[in-house]
C-alpha cells in the first residue's frame, strides 16, 4: 500500500519538476542585487542621520537571506537549473552570503532527506535534537539539562540557530565528503580575510548592525521554518527494524499553512510533504504542486503559529508514537 502511494504521489507531482530557466535567473540574480544592495544601505543610512530606516532596510536584508537559503537549498538538489556546474556555481553564489558553505550544506542535507524519520540513524541525521522518553530518563543530569535547555523556545529560535549556523558550519566532520570538507576550510578562509579587512576599516559595531544582526534573524526564521516541518505531534519516528523510507518521506512532514508574504519569505518550503516526495521540484512551483498532491491525499496540515505550540513538545514516545512534552511525561506518574 505504502509503495502504491508513493508511486501515485510521484506521479501527481512529475509535472511540477519542470524548470522555468528565465524565472530562475531572475530569482538569482534579483536576489543577490537586493541582498548586496540592502547591506549597503544598511552601511550607509548608518552612517547618517535617518537611522531609522534601519527597521526597513535590515528586514529587507534578513528577508533575502531567507531568499538565498532557498536557492541554497533547490541547488543541492539540483532543482534550481539544469545543469549540475550550473547549479552548484549558483549554490556557492547564494551560500556564500548566508555563511553557509554549498558543498556542505548540500552533503548534510541530502543525509536529512536519506535517514528522515530513522531513530536509529538520528547522528547521520541532520535534525532537530530529539530523545525518547527513555533515552532522556536514562540520561546524566547534565544532559538531561542541556536537551531541556537546547528544546527551550528561546533558545531553539535565538541560541540554537546562531551556534548551528553560525558556528556549526564553521567546522566539518570527519564523515563529510572531501567537497563538504573543501568548503567549509575554503569558505572560513574566504570570512577570515574579508571579515578582518572589513572590521579594520569601518569596526565590528558597524559589521554587527549592517550585517551580522540580519544574519542572525534569518537564521531564526530558518530555524523555526525547519522546525514546523517535522517537529509536529504524530511526526513519523521509527526504529531501523520498523522504519520504511517511503512511508517516513510520505507522512514525516508536514503542510504549513501559511500566508503568501511568508510563503514567498521561504521559497514555498512550509510545503515539505511534497517536497521530500519529489525533491526537484523547483521552490516557485511548490505551492501548486502541494495543491494537487492534497486533492488526493491527507497530509499533516498545521498553521504556522501551531509550530509555536509543537515547541512544547519535547520527547518522542515510541509507544503513543508522537511526540510529547516533559509534563505528559512526568507527572502521569
Amino acid at each position: 500500500m505504502i509503495d502504491q502511494d508513493f508511486e501515485r504521489a510521484q506521479k501527481i507531482l512529475r509535472p511540477f519538476a519542470k524548470k522555468n530557466i528565465w524565472r530562475a535567473v531572475w530569482i538569482f540574480v534579483s536576489t543577490l542585487v537586493f541582498l548586496w544592495g540592502s547591506i549597503f544601505v544598511n552601511f550607509f543610512v548608518l552612517q547618517s542621520d535617518v537611522k531609522w530606516i534601519l527597521l526597513i532596510s535590515i528586514p529587507f536584508s534578513v528577508a533575502f537571506m531567507c531568499r538565498s537559503f532557498v536557492i541554497e537549498h533547490d541547488c543541492g538538489h539540483q532543482s534550481f537549473f539544469r545543469g549540475g556546474r550550473w547549479n552548484d556555481l549558483a549554490g556557492n553564489a547564494v551560500g556564500f552570503g548566508i555563511m553557509i558553505p554549498y558543498s556542505m550544506w548540500k552533503f548534510i542535507h541530502n543525509k536529512h532527506h536519506l535517514h528522515v524519520g530513522n531513530l536509529s540513524l538520528r547522528n547521520f541525521n541532520p535534525e532537530v535534537w530529539t530523545l525518547t522518553v527513555d533515552e532522556f530518563k536514562n540520561a546524566s543530569t547534565f544532559k538531561r539539562t542541556m536537551y531541556r535547555i537546547m528544546r527551550s523556545r528561546v533558545v531553539r529560535l535565538i541560541v540554537v540557530p546562531t551556534i548551528n549556523y553560525g558556528l556549526g558550519c564553521r567546522v566539518f566532520h570527519p564523515k563529510y565528503s572531501k567537497n563538504a570538507i573543501a568548503s567549509v576550510l575554503l569558505h572560513n578562509l574566504i570570512y577570515f580575510i574579508l571579515f578582518w579587512f572589513v572590521i579594520s576599516s569601518v569596526g565590528f559595531c558597524t559589521v554587527l548592525i549592517i550585517y551580522l544582526l540580519p544574519l542572525i534573524l534569518f537564521f531564526g526564521v530558518a530555524a523555526f521554518t525547519f522546525y514546523g516541518q517535522h517537529q509536529f505531534e504524530d511526526t513519523y519516528w521509527r526504529t531501523e527494524n520498523d522504519w520504511n523510507w517511503k512511508e517516513a518521506t510520505l507522512y514525516g512532514a508536514s503542510d504549513l499553512d501559511s500566508p503568501a508574504w511568508f510563503r514567498w519569505l521561504v521559497g514555498n518550503v512550509v510545503h515539505h510533504s511534497a517536497h521530500h516526495i519529489f525533491l526537484t521540484i523547483p521552490f516557485y512551483k511548490l505551492h501548486a504542486a502541494q495543491q494537487a498532491l492534497n486533492a488526493e491525499f491527507e497530509f499533516k496540515k498545521i498553521s504556522i503559529s501551531q509550530v509555536w505550540m509543537f515547541m512544547g513538545l519535547k520527547l518522542w514516545d515510541p509507544e503513543k508514537r508522537k511526540l510529547v512534552s516533559f509534563s505528559e511525561v512526568f507527572n502521569k506518574n
